[in-house]
């Protein structure tokens, strides 16, 4: 199962080993990947992956985690992108680059003094500066910005994007109650909450082809303990539900997503996190639902990963860690699994 050829729209994909997005922050101040960056993706495609997603892209100079961080938000950016993608297709994975904005969780970018944007004026953490409210021209420029960032990842050759709409960046500052203290059109009840996600998903398909794989990145709720407290005042409020997340994917595929990216670990106060429990109570949810491919991650090697296929259904499995530990992770459950690798062939370009 974990080797079976997966057809995701118009991208033939190898086998169902996604190497999941994580941030590297090994980019220059111009927010471009290095050459550092085409040997760690590189060294990932030729261990076996079926599809490599780059780590988390700002869509502008002010959603940028760090002075080091990608970002692709400029034509100049699209030549060290393509170095990236054609030096890992050569090895015969997919690739795709996963779109973001930090919102409360940036830092101030080297370009212009900014200070951070989010859903309401909720500091990211003790010492942390606290954010400006976006108003809806703010909200209409961020999805402005994930269309363009959109545009430039296909001349720069990717075959997938990835909404992040997880792990505390804007969108799912948007998403949760935690964080969105709004009394307008994009705070209070969920489908307000996820107004802009859904904006940004019609925003990013109709930039994006047909055939070509749109995938969300969506919490398996909010990881806080139901009575977590907002930092500025002493109401309780109720963190996001796997519920709630999962009626928001069936939401997104309806505005032309194609499957839905499950995230674990996504702490939005207090640091806490969603386990697998959450996780595969979202991935139940899904697979109920029947019209949302999905991604489901948490796996430690090829057994695990097969065990992970059955029980949850999900169309892909997403590695994190392992793959930092292991860059042949994919080639060592192979063998695990006494499956015989195939010549490692070019997949067909998605233009």
């Amino acid at each position: 199962m974990l080797f079976d050829p997966v057809q995701l729209g118009d991208s033939s994909l190898r086998n169902r080993i996604v190497m999941a997005p994580m941030s590297q922050h090994a980019a220059g101040e111009d927010g471009e990947p290095t050459d550092w960056h085409v040997e760690h993706y590189v060294a990932r495609a030729r261990g076996g992956c079926g599809t490599i997603l780059l780590e988390d892209t700002a869509v502008e100079p002010a959603g940028r985690t760090s002075h080091a961080a990608l970002g692709l938000y400029e034509e100049a950016q699209i030549p060290a992108f393509r170095r990236v993608v054609d030096a890992c297709r050569g090895h015969g994975v997919a690739v795709g680059l996963q779109l973001a904005h930090a919102g409360r969780k940036a830092f101030r970018d080297a370009r212009g003094d900014h200070r951070p944007l989010s859903a309401s004026a909720i500091a990211f953490a003790d010492g942390w500066p606290a954010p400006i409210a976006a108003d809806e021209d703010a909200i209409a420029r961020v999805c402005e910005s994930f269309a363009r960032a959109t545009r430039l990842a296909g001349e720069a050759g990717f075959d997938i994007v990835e909404v992040h709409a997880a792990h505390g960046y804007l969108l799912h500052q948007l998403l949760s109650p935690l964080t969105n203290r709004r009394g307008d059109s994009y705070g209070g009840p969920l489908e307000h909450r996820a107004r802009l996600l859904l904006e940004v998903v019609e925003a990013v398909r109709a930039q994006w082809p047909a055939g070509n794989p749109l995938l969300v990145r969506l919490p398996a709720g909010d990881g806080a303990a139901e009575g977590a407290t907002p930092a500025e005042g002493s109401t309780s409020v109720k963190g996001s539900t796997s519920a709630e997340m999962a009626t928001v994917a069936r939401w997104c595929m309806q505005r032309g997503a194609d499957l839905i990216d499950v995230a674990g670990g996504t702490p939005v106060l207090d640091g806490a996190r969603a386990g697998s429990s959450e996780m595969l109570a979202f991935a139940g949810l899904l697979r109920a639902g029947g019209a949302a491919p999905f991604a489901l991650g948490g796996v430690t090697d090829g057994r695990s990963a097969e065990e992970l296929l059955r029980a949850s259904g999900a169309t892909l499995v997403t590695v994190g860690r392992p793959l930092l530990a292991d860059p042949g992770w994919a080639l060592t459950a192979a063998a695990e699994l006494n499956f015989e690798m195939p010549p490692l062939r070019r997949v067909r370009s998605i233009k």
